[in-house]
């Protein structure tokens, strides 16, 4: 790897539902663990956390700066006041709630986008840990991220699966288009 080359920092967004697992996936893919008491976010939470992304054989060195965005309705006047600056989103919902997806992705989408443009984001459906529970087809999630285009990833912050995955393809989907950027700057 060449450390001489610029990293890139990439603000990242986290949106979503109450209680869909923001925090805990965040606190799995920094910490590796999985905090069992659920503590609302209130405003925003930042983060950061340093990775190297693959892309066309050349490893990038990425600092993310991961905003965890409270989903409670009632901090919605003041939410997209943290969206400015943002590369790329990833939208979350809870695999056990069907109205977390259907309207709730659609609409943070809507509200992102209306201030952002079409950033890269990646559709996370989480706490795929409660298969029994599960009210959301992983069908019906795939064919919506294709429509966008976007990724759609199943996690659970609980067992970790699949949480670095996600955070390592929205990372590069970012690099991607800031690339693309660059060239044409």
């Amino acid at each position: 790897m060449n450390w001489n080359m610029a990293t890139y920092k990439l603000k990242m967004l986290l949106l979503g539902a109450a209680a869909v697992g923001k925090t805990s996936l965040i606190q799995n893919f920094i910490k590796g663990k999985f905090q069992k008491e659920y503590k609302m976010t209130i405003g925003t939470d930042i983060f950061t956390k340093d990775l190297v992304v693959k892309l066309d054989g050349e490893e990038i060195p990425v600092t993310l700066s991961i905003w965890d965005i409270a989903g409670q309705e009632r901090f919605s006047f003041f939410r997209t006041s943290f969206y400015k600056g943002a590369s790329g989103a990833m939208m979350v919902f809870d695999l056990t709630r069907y109205e977390t997806f259907n309207p709730g992705i659609v609409n943070w989408l809507k509200e992102l986008w209306g201030f952002t443009g079409k950033i890269p984001i990646c559709i996370i459906g989480n706490k795929n840990d409660l298969e029994k529970y599960r009210a959301v087809r992983d069908n019906d999630a795939e064919k919506f991220a294709k429509k966008i285009p976007c990724e759609y990833i199943e996690t659970s912050a609980k067992t970790g699966d699949h949480v670095e995955n996600s955070f390592y393809t929205i990372a590069l989907e970012m690099v991607k288009m800031m690339k693309k950027k660059d060239k044409s700057a």
